[in-house]
């Protein structure tokens, strides 16, 4: 037999280190005799193709072929040069030469780097060619090897220019990496990243006719390219292009599918990623296949984890893109892009971190655009818009096309009624690509960021027109739409985001909402659609519609408001349902209640665990921004939105709203706090939660201020300026005085406000330390006292020596003394506490009542003292009290038993039926130990007001509980008209809820 060539097929994973790829080796096929030198090229895959090289492999075949019709050959290969790989070769013969077995022998060969195949190849089976076909077929491999070698020797030393280019590019230099590949480019240049850089920098520099000249003539060179046609989609949407890009996405996926292994490497998986999603393949999918192993294959390269951390941040999966970019700046510490990115992720539930990761974005790139942006967005939450100019210029000098700034600009100038603006920065948006959705998705996002709803939904709306299938405008617009109380059809937009991505996190939380929302029940009348969960509902959701009616009658006469469509109110006793209906994400706490406009969110009392808060001053809260958002169309600053409605709690009832504390007092003597033309930013800037709680109540003093000194009709009318788009910094001086007067006069104001509070006490915090470890503290603690007569720290201290030392009369003394200095101090432990404590203890219940009583004027939410009120009222049959202190009780709590059976007891003792039936029916919901009992006491009282049909129903269940029970017995004989007098041997009366027979 003659000498013949054999090409041997494709690699095959065979275990851990394993690979795959195509391996042309040619050779000679001899009978069991006979030396052959042998020389050929294979293509190597495991080094990067960015930067080829010529690696000899020592090739040991030990398996015998069979060349028979149909039959496996399996080839184990060593090489010899530094590591070891497996070769598994499967093919079949598809050309019977002859039957006789040919052994191949050893050989020496060349491996050039490729790409592995990302699939598996079709059609390299093992062929056989005659030895001049062989001859031809070596020639031309030894010329591609004298040029690949040529090749290796330029862009060896090329490819460091490639990484000072990239570097310039990272840190922000773009113009300088521009020229950096504008320069490489006039060379012979192999392969394609010096086009990707040129194009990504003229890209991002807004150079949008010079990247696609870039692009277009890379392609030449490289027709086989897919990062050069990735970035051609953007290029041509640039230059307004669309079917250049469609067929840019086409032939991306043409390529693939006609040498997959071409395209293995990480930077090219990355694209074939970001391609599958824009053709609607499972996200999760695009992860696992692509991003993922490209991720674990090239640890060295960014592209990877930037492409999984941007798509986690795309589906709101801000866990898993925190991850992501934390485990990207372990190996890369100084990348904007991984700073940025965890910036985002973080964002809403770690604002201070995520401030640090931008500012250590902008130290590595101080052009990077992303960050810029970001920075912007947070400017435009504070309603900082002069800042966010500045910012957005800054974006603007590096790329002036740039859409995303110019729509930003716009968003800001609508915010502030500047019309001419607003459609100039529009227009520049749109101008390099007419029809690109995120222009309008950006305007309307931020529109609805400061609750102007309706003109939000109308951008989305527009961005929709321009492509139905965008979903970040789709999902926005359901939002939007279920914040403006339209549910049914922002249900079904969530729903149609969800069925085409299932990925998308906060579209799946909607639609989940949704489904759990379904089981809600509704209350509804002419003014209120109430939405609670069902056994809420039943205990106190007729008080919250109460509740709801007496806000509106009072507030809407107030402020000149006529209602013309009913409010929406929704009651959630899960928080993370609160705030994926309020925010479209869970884990955003610290919030009891939000308002829209018409629609209101707000917390349930079973979600805010031991110590709630008074769910009465959330709603009276809520419903007031009901008022002046509607009145002002939703253009009113946060801070006075705010403002206002703390005022008004406060105007409501003394004990809701925020109050001066001694924190508080101090922030503002020392003068700490924000100017009025910048409150609204010390809602986003605040460093805690107290400091959110002192914005809150600046802004109330602020509007107290106003009313106080200009009156009340100044508010409203600054209220009506706000509604036709005049900017709060230009109304209030209209109406009050010029922004510098009103400032001045408001710091005097609440230095005067703070220094009423307890102005007898001192506030400061001695070190009692030393005292205090002394053996015998006492004498000297009561001598440190006498010399600060109005420390409270001390005296609190000496308090509790006092009790602690059993001087009941003493401590006693002292603590009248402290609730004397500082009545309307009521934190944690206080005076009113310890004493109401003793006064029990010594059993003088007149005294404690007084004590506790004098408490809950303070403090709305102290469930305690009113549980130990609604005790003594029993005791002492005082019905007055207790009911008032169950009301008070249900205004913080009323998923609990004891506040309903106060009222049952009042009501009796007051024949009030109808209270007692409200009373009973919402024990009834709060699984009662004697269920008979309240069965038959709402029969009774049902009775009584005449529903005799829903009496007779009530008792035969407390009858079904306790059959023998004889009160309910007679009962039912008196509702079914038998007579039921009772006989001189009836037993007693009473209930028997332990008799269960059905005798």
């Amino acid at each position: 037999m003659g000498d013949v060539a054999i090409t041997l097929g494709r690699w095959h994973r065979a275990g851990v280190g394993s690979w795959q790829g195509v391996c042309i080796v040619s050779g000679t096929i001899t009978r069991a005799s006979g030396n052959v030198k042998r020389t050929e090229i294979a293509f190597h895959p495991n080094l990067s193709p960015s930067f080829p090289s010529l690696l000899p492999v020592s090739i040991l075949f030990d398996h015998t072929f069979h060349f028979g019709q149909k039959e496996t050959k399996v080839t184990k290969v060593t090489k010899g040069c530094s590591c070891h790989r497996r070769l598994v070769s499967l093919s079949e013969q598809t050309h019977r030469l002859q039957p006789e077995p040919c052994e191949l022998t050893s050989k020496e060969l060349f491996c050039r780097c490729w790409s592995p195949t990302m699939e598996s190849l079709k059609n390299h089976g093992l062929c056989v060619m005659h030895r001049n076909d062989f001859a031809k077929r070596c020639a031309t491999f030894r010329s591609i090897a004298v040029i690949v070698c040529l090749a290796i020797i330029v862009e060896g030393a090329q490819a460091a220019d490639l990484a000072k280019a990239q570097r310039l590019a990272e840190r922000g230099q773009y113009e300088d990496a521009l020229q950096e590949a504008t320069t490489a480019l006039e060379g012979n240049i192999y392969y394609d990243r010096w086009h990707v850089l040129k194009a990504e920098m003229e890209l991002t520099l807004g150079r949008w006719t010079e990247a696609r000249a870039t692009l277009e003539e890379g392609l030449r060179k490289h027709k086989n390219s897919i990062r050069l046609r990735w970035l051609a989609r953007e290029a041509f949407r640039r230059t307004d292009d669309p079917e250049a890009v469609d067929r840019m996405q086409a032939e991306i996926l043409k390529e693939a599918e006609a040498a997959p292994w071409r395209y293995s490497d990480a930077e090219n998986r990355v694209v074939l990623g970001q391609a599958a999603l824009i053709l609607g393949f499972d996200p999760k999918d695009v992860l696992e296949t692509l991003f993922e192993p490209a991720r674990k294959a090239a640890g060295g390269s960014k592209s990877p984890p930037r492409a999984m951390g941007q798509l986690a941040l795309d589906k709101h999966d801000f866990k898993l893109a925190a991850a992501t970019f934390r485990e990207a700046l372990e190996r890369f510490p100084d990348d904007a892009d991984f700073h940025y990115g965890l910036a985002a992720a973080i964002r809403s539930s770690n604002s201070e971190e995520s401030a640090e990761h931008l500012q250590l974005a902008l130290d590595a790139n101080p052009r990077h655009i992303p960050s810029l942006l970001l920075i912007s967005d947070r400017q435009v939450d504070a309603e900082n818009y002069g800042e966010a100019r500045k910012t957005l210029a800054s974006v603007l000098e590096i790329n002036s096309a740039h859409d995303e700034a110019h729509a930003y600009l716009s968003a800001i100038a609508h915010l502030q009624n500047e019309t001419e603006a607003e459609c100039t920065h529009r227009e520049a948006a749109l101008a390099s690509w007419s029809k690109n959705p995120l222009v309008d998705f950006v305007i309307g996002r931020e529109l609805s960021q400061k609750y102007r709803f309706r003109e939000g939904l109308a951008a989305q709306r527009r961005a929709l027109e321009f492509d139905e299938t965008y979903l970040p405008a789709k999902k926005q617009a359901a939002q939007d739409l279920l914040r403006l109380g339209e549910v049914d059809e922002g249900w079904r937009l969530a729903g149609e985001v969800h069925s085409a991505d299932e990925y998308d996190v906060a579209a799946y939380n909607l639609v989940t909402l949704r489904d759990e929302m379904s089981q809600f029940t509704t209350l509804e009348d002419e003014m209120f659609i109430l939405r609670m969960d069902a056994h809420e509902a039943r205990v106190y959701g007729q008080r919250v519609l109460d509740l709801l009616h007496r806000a509106r009658q009072h507030l809407c006469e107030k402020y000149g408001l006529e209602l013309t469509e009913p409010v929406t109110v929704e009651i959630f006793p899960d928080p993370a349902d609160f705030e994926v209906r309020t925010f479209g994400m869970p884990g955003i706490p610290g919030f009891l209640g939000v308002c829209f406009g018409k629609v209101i969110t707000a917390n349930s009392p079973a979600s805010q665990g031991a110590n709630p808060s008074s769910w009465e001053a959330v709603l009276w809260h809520e419903f007031c921004h009901v008022v002046t958002l509607q009145l002002t169309r939703n253009r009113m600053p946060r801070w006075l939105s705010e403002g206002i409605s703390v005022y008004e709690e406060r105007l409501a009832d003394s004990r809701w709203g925020q109050s001066m504390t001694p924190r508080w007092r101090e922030k503002i003597l020392s003068g700490d706090m924000t100017p009025i033309s910048e409150l609204s930013s010390a809602f986003l800037d605040a460093e805690s939660g107290e400091d959110v709680q002192f914005a809150y109540f600046e802004s109330s003093l602020v509007v107290e201020y106003v009313v106080d000194n200009y009156g009340f009709d100044a508010l409203k009318a600054v209220l009506s300026d706000l509604a036709v788009g005049m900017p709060i910094n230009e109304s209030l001086p209209r109406h009050t005085a010029e922004i510098a007067t009103l400032e001045e006069g408001f710091i005097d104001f609440a230095r005067q406000k703070a220094d009423a509070l307890a102005p007898g006490v001192d506030w400061s915090t001695p070190d009692l330390a030393g005292i205090l470890s002394e053996d015998d503290s006492e004498p000297l603690l009561r001598e440190w006292v006498a010399d600060h007569p109005g420390n409270l720290r001390g005296l609190s201290i000496f308090a509790d020596v006092l009790i602690a030392n059993e001087r009941w009369d003493e401590a006693k003394h002292m603590l009248r003394r402290l609730i004397e200095l500082a009545p309307k101090y009521i934190a944690g432990d206080n005076a009113y506490v310890k004493l109401a404590a003793l006064q029990r203890k010594q059993g003088d219940t007149d005294a404690e009542v007084q004590t506790l009583e004098s408490l809950a004027t303070h403090d709305a939410n102290t469930t305690d003292a009113f549980l130990r009120l609604i005790e003594l009222a029993k005791e002492r049959e005082d019905w007055e009290s207790l009911t008032r202190n169950a009301l008070r009780l249900i205004g913080v709590n009323p998923l609990t038993s004891h506040p309903h059976a106060a009222l049952v007891i009042a009501a009796e003792q007051g024949d009030d039926h109808t209270s007692a039936v409200t009373a009973y029916q919402s024990l009834l919901d709060l699984s009662p130990n004697d269920p008979a009992s309240i069965h038959f006491g709402l029969a009774r009282h049902l009775s009584a007001t005449g529903d005799d049909e829903q009496a007779k129903r009530h008792v035969l269940q407390a009858l079904e509980d306790a059959p023998r029970y004889r009160d309910a017995q007679r009962l039912l004989l008196t509702l079914t008209s038998i007579d039921s007098t009772p006989s001189e041997t009836d037993e007693p009366l009473s209930p028997e809820p332990e008799s269960r027979d059905t005798e």
